[in-house]
């Protein structure tokens, strides 16, 4: 399962590798870890703020081969507002298309209550136009959402960034999305 849940249209009763939004991202990092990728990634991500920091986690987790999160900067508890996984399928985007579609077909009969809608984009910080995503989103009444997005990404910004082409499905509270479509150009 790639995303388990309870029975409740509440957000928070929804997990990625056993992680809720909500959740103190302390459970999983010590302090001075969470802070470290805070300030490594604020520098890598022109849209990250003071307002959320990006922590990535890697491990030997059961679906996914690395995590993310969207933490307050100043929250002394660091609770979860997106939580995200990802998988790799570098060099393989139509298999990516693939456990999408799969994936889409599976949340669109647990997620009946929920708005769902696609949206493609290239990346605009790309200048080829070889870079974009495919973004499946499923919106509940709260405004928080669920999203099974594949990115594809241009050959040599690849190499250059360390970047894989990738599938991730993320769970989103309302205020990481109103705050991502303020920050990311």
């Amino acid at each position: 399962m790639w995303c388990n849940f309870g029975f409740a249209d509440e957000i928070s009763e929804y997990q990625i590798e056993g992680i809720s939004i909500g959740d103190s991202l302390l459970d999983h990092l010590s302090k001075e870890e969470i802070a470290n990728e805070i300030a490594v990634n604020k520098s890598a991500y022109n849209y990250l703020t003071d307002e959320f920091g990006e922590v990535y986690l890697r491990g030997n987790f059961k679906i996914y081969e690395v995590l993310s999160f969207f933490v307050k900067s100043n929250d002394k508890n660091y609770m979860i507002y997106d939580v995200r996984g990802a998988v790799f399928y570098d060099d393989n985007i139509e298999k990516c298309y693939a456990k999408q579609k799969e994936i889409v077909e599976e949340f669109s009969l647990l997620y009946k209550n929920t708005r769902k809608e696609e949206d493609k984009f290239v990346f605009p910080w790309d200048p080829t136009g070889k870079s974009h995503v495919l973004n499946i989103i499923f919106t509940f009444n709260s405004g928080d959402v669920i999203t099974v997005s594949c990115a594809e990404y241009e050959k040599n910004l690849k190499i250059q960034n360390n970047w894989q082409d990738n599938l991730s499905v993320s769970i989103s509270k309302k205020e990481v999305m109103d705050w991502l479509r303020n920050h990311i150009n």
